[in-house]
Order: structure tokens, then C-alpha cells, then sequence
């Protein structure tokens, strides 16, 4: 068995046991590198091998183990941070070309050191101990990478005196990433390096394997979906602004919305494809495929309407009836949305989606393509996806389990459920028919589609209706404005008078977050007005508990109701016995005296299970508190967990991790990090209280009832 890096770091300590300094001149002599170190002690005051002595040991080790060559390393190579005076001087970088001093020096004479940037691979950094890792990554290593003007990707590696290191990768202007994303956590949307799960020492890629990791990437008719660089939300924006442009340059017939969302699906169905077959994938185009005259005579069209034929079997939804196409001679239905489609693959195809950790794009897509009217609503009742996450996680929803939000929006409840219920999966899930999002503007349900395309599921069940007045039927079908009223449906249950096959469908789970507050009341009756038809809000029980008896004893019907009180009888009926629910309301709903008749209601018919508060700022400019309930819907033969005393859980949060920008009009939710008191420097940790609160909530659980642990699968609970 060969040597390892660990063993030539030994054979250095016994060889080079009796210096006491460390120079550039012993770099050049005992190493054969150039170096630009001054002389450094071998031992600090404590006794403890130095930063330059770990530094030398280790590209002692990196040259007799064979891993790098000599010619390609230099230590302490100082160059300027971008245009400014500032040098930085990485303790270790190594070159992709020999030559790379002859190039240096010329960079030095034309004070242009874009050539010699480009050639950079890998850059180490290294501390003494661990207790300076995030500040020297975050402001060294990082700094470094960020100077690559290559194409190709250039590596990092942070080591010290540990028997581990930590490695790192990074393309373009993208974020670094662990070059093992395996070993990334995600907090809040965000990539979390995680540098206490570092990489074992025998995994150090060799100058070969980083240079190959490079070249999986540049032969586009071999890539594949492990080789290509996630993509993040910086990312993502440009390539949108730049779609933007594209479509104006480009003027396809279709919207660029519309059209963004079909080609996306063939590139999310690619990769799922290549990583379940283990296969190349198709979503390219060559610069030969471009130059002529009828794209290759063929290889790109047949390649993407071969694309378009197998994506169609997972994401016929989307696909059914698709704005491009080829014809059987494979002319396009129209050259300048093929222009188009060109223009996104390259933007794309170097990048994976269903790799991204980031769960922005929902905020992407609406401050791009939501109009102005709807980005001032939705401004109101946008749900930040830190608290999507931790309904989502709390309802616990497994494969299989129909979800539903009868509001939908752009469906991040949708979005966020598929994500967390295939969270395990070693291989992308396929598209799931299980997810259903109902919304009353058309135009948030072509959103919704490339919100559900981006993480991962085109197959989601969207219609367009107004889900106080209409409901799903159970063959799938949306009932028309009219049929539901007290003429047709029963009160207590809206099961239909006549015809079980006009029955609505209901749900295992509903998740949601409807407009409620008093800018959003129904009228419902005061002097004859009615924003609903009267035979349809005669149906919701908790308008007739509205009703106040006049003296005559006739009932009278009140000025309005708030909206968000009839969703949440909505979400009760639509629920399956034995369902689960999670509804985001105004907290007076779920406290002032107003609502107390409301309040009876719900617990009469429901299990409240959890409780959790969410500050003013939550949402917004609009300031409004709101509270968030998980409930469940016994069956008939478990009422008695209505009847018993019973404990809740209940927590107020008081961190959400992020603050709430307004730029022309359009929420942004900018991250907020834990601050270390102790060196006064931000960390990587978002502050936020939703982790803490499921830890507790699942702690909460184990103690109920069997029914309540079974309803919300306890042990399959995720942390």
C-alpha cells in the first residue's frame, strides 16, 4: 500500500526537526517552488508549529506524494484584488500551466493580471487551528476564488492542524460551494457551507482530478447532471435580466414568461432523466450547431424535439398543448422563439437546477413577471418562504398524501411540500399529480408552473377559480360560478343534494395562506350588497354565526366578514377525515372577543394541535401579526380527542431570520446572521427561531395521543 499525505507530513517532521525558521530560500533549496515568504519561526511563543510551518509541510506533502507537481505550485503568489492596490497573498496556489511564471512576469510588466488569474486551480489557506476557519475562508479563500477570470471553475482548500480539511469549489460569480455538496446544509433559502462536516485528508483531489473535474464540464456533449455547478439565486437573476433582453432582441411570438416556463421544464426533465439513467444530457446546443444554416443539419432540432416528446410523459401539464414546436421535417413553429430557445440553453446548460439549495425563486419570478397591481397585493400576503417551510415541516406531509392550497398564489406551499416529502430521495423524484393549487388570477397560476418547474415538480394540479364560491369536484373537474349554493349542497358537510358525482374532492392535507384583514371583508348582506352570491355564503357556517337577532327576532345579517374566516371553514370541509391542516391568519381572528363564536367553531369540529405567532414584520410593510394554525380533523371514531382536555403547542417567534425590503413595490427578504459577540464579525448562521421551534414541536408530539403521532407520522418526522 502507497504512502499517504498524512505519512509525508510525518516523514517532514523528523526530517526537518532541528530548523528553527522557515524562508523563501528554504522553499526554493528543500522544495524546488517558488515562493515570495519572508522568514517566519518554525514554533509560535506557545511552543506550537507555526502557519508557515504547517503551510510547508503540506506542499511537502502535495509534491513527494505525487499529487501536484512541483513546477505548478507557488507559495504566498501575491496579486492585486481587482483594479485596486490591495494584494492578496493565499498562502498556496497552484497553477493549471507550467509556465505560469513566465506569464506572471509579463503580467507584472503590462500591470494586466487577467491572463495569469485565469490559470489559477486551486488555492489553499490555512490557519493554525480551528477557531479562525470562517474568518479565514470568508475573507481570504473566498476573496482569492472571487478573482478567477477563467470560465472553468478554480478550487479552494482550507487546512491547519487538524487531521481534516475542508474543500471548496466555485464557476463564474456564483457563491463557493463545498466541492462534496453532500456536505452543505440549507438554512433559509441559503447555501450553508457546514464546516463542521469537513472532508477526510484522503479525499484532496489530485492537480489531475481537479483538472478533469474542469474538463466534465466542457465537453457539452458529455455532461451530466452530478458534474454540473448548482445554480444559485445570484445566478438566476442574470440569467433572467438577460432572458429579458433576449426576448426583446429575439420578439417571439409568445410571452417570455410563458415560454421560460416550457423550456425550463425540458431542462428540469433533462436532468432528472440523466441522473436516474446515469446518462448525458440532451439540453445543449454546440457553437458548430449555431453556425449553420439549419442548426447541424438537424442535431440540435432533433435533440430538443426528441427532448420535447419524452418530457411530455412526466410533465404532460405543462406540456399537453406547448407554445414551440417542431414540425415533422423539424421546421420551428416559429424561428424567433427558437432563437429564443438558444438563447436560454446557453444561459443554462452549464448549470443544474435541481441541485440549488437557494428557494428564492419564487421571489425572482414574481418581482420579474408579476404586473404592478399584483406585486402591491401580493406585497401583502406574500409568504416568506422561512415560514412556508415550517408549516410544510410541521404538517409533515410523506409521498403520496394529496396537498392542497385553495389560494395558491404561485404555489410555494405546493412547492415546498414536494421538495420536503422527496427530500431522502437519492434519485430525482418524478413529477408529482398529488399537489393542487387553486387561485382566482390567472396569471399567478403561469407563475405558480415555473415556481413548480424550478423546484422540481411540473405535474402539480393547478386551476384557475374562486375557491369561496367554487370547489374541485371529485372527477377532477372545477364546478362552474352558480352551482354552489343551498340549493345544491348540504350546510354541514357541502355534500351535493342530488348527485354524489358532483361531491367535492377533499384533501389529506390543506396548507395555505388566504387574504384575510379588514381591507379584504366580504360584504355579505348589509343593505342588500353582497360580494358573493347570498345562496353560496349562506352555505359557511361561520357566516351564520355572524348573524345577530334583531329585536323582533329576525336575524340580521352583518355588514361583512373578513375573508380569511371563511377560508378557514373552507379548509375544514375541504380536509378528509383524518386531515391535516396548516392556515396562516390575522391574529385577531385567533384571540380578540370578535371571534370568539369562530373560534367555538373551529374547536368543536377540529384538534388544534399547534399555535405559533409571527411578529409584525413578518410580511411586510403591512405591519399585521399574524398566527399560524396546525389542526387535524379526527375521524369518526376518534371524537373523543375532542372532548378531553388536551395540551397545545405554542410558541411566539421572535427571530424569522430575515428582514423585509421594499424595492419598486416588490417584497425582498434580505438574511439576518447570528452576530458572534465575542469577535464582533457576522457568522454563516441564519438567526432564526423556526429550526428550534420543530426540534420542540416534534418533542411535543411524543407525548400525545397515538392518533395525533400516527396523523402526523412521527417517526418519520424530519428535523
Amino acid at each position: 500500500m502507497g504512502k499517504k499525505l498524512s505519512d509525508y507530513f510525518k516523514e517532514f517532521d523528523i526530517k526537518f526537526s532541528k530548523i528553527n525558521e522557515i524562508d523563501k530560500k528554504f522553499h526554493e533549496e528543500k522544495l524546488s517552488v517558488i515562493s515570495f515568504a519572508n522568514k517566519a519561526l518554525v514554533k509560535d511563543k506557545n511552543g506550537l508549529f507555526s502557519e508557515e510551518y504547517i503551510r510547508t509541510r503540506f506542499v511537502y506533502g502535495l509534491i513527494n506524494s505525487g499529487m501536484y507537481p512541483k513546477e505548478h505550485i507557488c507559495i504566498e503568489f501575491g496579486f492585486p484584488k481587482g483594479n485596486t492596490k490591495t494584494k492578496l497573498k493565499p498562502d498556496i496556489v497552484i497553477f493549471k500551466n507550467k509556465n505560469w511564471y513566465k506569464e506572471y512576469q509579463v503580467a507584472q510588466k503590462l500591470k494586466n493580471y487577467s491572463a495569469i488569474r485565469q490559470q489559477m486551480l486551486v488555492i489553499f489557506e490555512t490557519k493554525k487551528n480551528n477557531k479562525t476557519i470562517e474568518s479565514a475562508i470568508e475573507n481570504q479563500l473566498r476573496s482569492a476564488m472571487s478573482e478567477n477570470e477563467s470560465k472553468e471553475r478554480i478550487f479552494g482548500v482550507y487546512f491547519d492542524d487538524k487531521n481534516d480539511i475542508l474543500i471548496f469549489k466555485k464557476l463564474g460569480n456564483s457563491p463557493i460551494r463545498r466541492f462534496n455538496e453532500e456536505l452543505e446544509l440549507s438554512g433559509g433559502g441559503l447555501i450553508n457551507l457546514n464546516y463542521d462536516r469537513r472532508d477526510i485528508l484522503i479525499d484532496l483531489p489530485t492537480h489531475d482530478d481537479f483538472i478533469k473535474n474542469n474538463q466534465s464540464i466542457s465537453d457539452l456533449t458529455k455532461l451530466r447532471t452530478d458534474a454540473l455547478e448548482a445554480i444559485d439565486e445570484e445566478n438566476f437573476k442574470d440569467f433572467i435580466a438577460q432572458l429579458k433582453r433576449d426576448a426583446d432582441r429575439t420578439k417571439p411570438k409568445h410571452s417570455e414568461r410563458d415560454l421560460i416556463v416550457e423550456f425550463l421544464t425540458l431542462k428540469v426533465f433533462d436532468e432528472k432523466r440523466s441522473k436516474r439513467d446515469k446518462g448525458y444530457l440532451s439540453f445543449y446546443i454546440l457553437p458548430s450547431e449555431k453556425k449553420s444554416d439549419n442548426l447541424g443539419e438537424h442535431t440540435f432540432r432533433e435533440r430538443i424535439n426528441k427532448l420535447y416528446i419524452d418530457a411530455k410523459k412526466e410533465y404532460s401539464k405543462v406540456l399537453s398543448a406547448p407554445y414551440f414546436s417542431y414540425d415533422k421535417n423539424l421546421r420551428p413553429s416559429d424561428s424567433n422563439e427558437e432563437r429564443f430557445l438558444i438563447a436560454l440553453i446557453e444561459s443554462f446548460q452549464k448549470r443544474a437546477i435541481l441541485k440549488a439549495k437557494n428557494e428564492s425563486f419564487n421571489q425572482i419570478i414574481f418581482n420579474n413577471f408579476g404586473d404592478e397591481k399584483q406585486k402591491h397585493d401580493k406585497g401583502q400576503f406574500f409568504t416568506p418562504i422561512p415560514v412556508v417551510k415550517s408549516i410544510i415541516g410541521m404538517l409533515n406531509p410523506i409521498k403520496g398524501e394529496e396537498l392542497c392550497d385553495p389560494c395558491c398564489g404561485i404555489c410555494d406551499f405546493p412547492a415546498m411540500a414536494f421538495r420536503y416529502s422527496h427530500r431522502n430521495d437519492s434519485e430525482y423524484p418524478p413529477s408529482a399529480p398529488n399537489f393542487y393549487g387553486f387561485d382566482i388570477e390567472k396569471n399567478n397560476l403561469k407563475l405558480a408552473e415555473l415556481n413548480l418547474v424550478l423546484n422540481g415538480d411540473g405535474g402539480a394540479i393547478l386551476h384557475q377559480m374562486d375557491s369561496i364560491s367554487q370547489k374541485l369536484l371529485i372527477t377532477g373537474i372545477p364546478m362552474k360560478e352558480g352551482k354552489f349554493t343551498v340549493d345544491n349542497y348540504n350546510n354541514e358537510d357541502w355534500s351535493h343534494i342530488d348527485d354524489s358525482d358532483q361531491d367535492i374532492k377533499r384533501f389529506k392535507i390543506i396548507a395555505t395562506n388566504p387574504p384575510f384583514g379588514k381591507g379584504r371583508d366580504l360584504k355579505t348582506g348589509a343593505k342588500g350588497k353582497w360580494d358573493k352570491p347570498k345562496e353560496t355564503i349562506q352555505l359557511y357556517e361561520t357566516f351564520r354565526n355572524k348573524l345577530a337577532p334583531s329585536k323582533s327576532g329576525e336575524y340580521k345579517y352583518p355588514n361583512s366578514i373578513d375573508t380569511g374566516v371563511l377560508f378557514l371553514e373552507n379548509a375544514y370541509k375541504l380536509l378528509e377525515d383524518g386531515g391535516r391542516m396548516g392556515i396562516v391568519l390575522s391574529n385577531s381572528i385567533a384571540s380578540i372577543q370578535e371571534w370568539q363564536n369562530i373560534r367555538t367553531w373551529l374547536i368543536e369540529r377540529m384538534r388544534i394541535v399547534a399555535l405559533f405567532d409571527l411578529p409584525a414584520n413578518t410580511f411586510g410593510e403591512t405591519g399585521v401579526a399574524t398566527t399560524i394554525i396546525i389542526a387535524y380533523k379526527p375521524k369518526e371514531d376518534e371524537k373523543h380527542l375532542l372532548n378531553e382536555d388536551y395540551e397545545v403547542f405554542i410558541k411566539e417567534i421572535e427571530n424569522i431570520g430575515y428582514e423585509v425590503k421594499t424595492i419598486k413595490r416588490s417584497i425582498t427578504f434580505k438574511p439576518m446572521f447570528v452576530i458572534d459577540e465575542s469577535i464582533f464579525e457576522r457568522t454563516s448562521k441564519i438567526n432564526e427561531d423556526f429550526t428550534s421551534m420543530l426540534k420542540d414541536f416534534k418533542e411535543f408530539l411524543q407525548r400525545q395521543e397515538y392518533e395525533i403521532k400516527k396523523a402526523f407520522h412521527l417517526s418519520e418526522l424530519s428535523l
